[in-house]
């Protein structure tokens, strides 16, 4: 069982904080504690998933016996392909609007600065679907502050949020129907990329976890 070191737990889960006062009052645990105790199942289970090659490793929440999801166990989601990444030929390539456009290697990235955060990871469609409310999950993760970086790139004035375009890819089809290919991406404003907790992640539980993505200001 993994556990979380007092202080970050206070520090990073306040609403845990509250709900594990909660469960110490009424002596009950999240999860079996003691030999021969059992969790019975929430009556109101979700219908099986139709795309376990799309949707994989959801949390089934009633398995749940620590607070670090282990890797095997953490949900993923494929909405194009699943790429496999070469770490010694991947580059993080930093563009648009901004005075010095950077190429990052991994070796580049992991000599900046080492950051360690343990943090929650949430699909945004979680409960969005019948069939999915487990695309959630806490991890260790490390790498470096992602600010400096944009800092060093410097972002111009009319840069208003950063784009994070991944590895993965597949066919879009217009309205129109014609059909091109792009690649996954998701952004973020330009004011929550800067903020110093947010870092670009190379382990995950202490193994290596590859950035899939390019960051393009804009």
């Amino acid at each position: 069982m993994h556990y979380l070191p007092r202080r970050e737990f206070i520090v990073q889960g306040g609403a845990a904080l509250a709900a594990l006062a909660s469960f110490q009052s009424r002596i009950a645990s999240a999860f079996p504690s003691r030999a021969g105790e059992e969790v019975i199942k929430w009556l109101d289970q979700l219908p099986p998933n139709p795309v376990p090659e799309v949707i994989k490793n959801q949390l089934v929440w009633e398995d749940l016996d620590s607070w670090v999801t282990p890797n095997d166990k953490f949900f993923s989601i494929a909405h194009f392909d699943r790429p496999v990444i070469d770490e010694s030929t991947w580059k993080l390539e930093i563009g648009g609007s901004v005075k010095k456009p950077t190429t990052l290697t991994l070796a580049d990235i992991k000599a900046r600065p080492r950051q360690e955060v343990t943090f929650t990871v949430e699909c945004s469609g979680n409960t969005g679907l019948p069939f999915f409310n487990g695309g959630i999950g806490n991890a260790r993760w490390a790498g470096t502050p992602l600010a400096p970086i944009l800092k060093e790139a410097g972002v111009l004035d009319t840069g208003i949020e950063v784009v994070f375009w991944g590895t993965d890819k597949g066919e879009i089809k217009r309205a129109d129907d014609v059909k091109f290919t792009q690649n996954f991406a998701r952004s973020m404003s330009l004011a929550d990329a800067m903020d110093p907790k947010n870092i670009l992640c190379y382990e995950m539980n202490g193994s290596p976890c590859l950035l899939t993505t390019a960051s393009r200001c804009g």
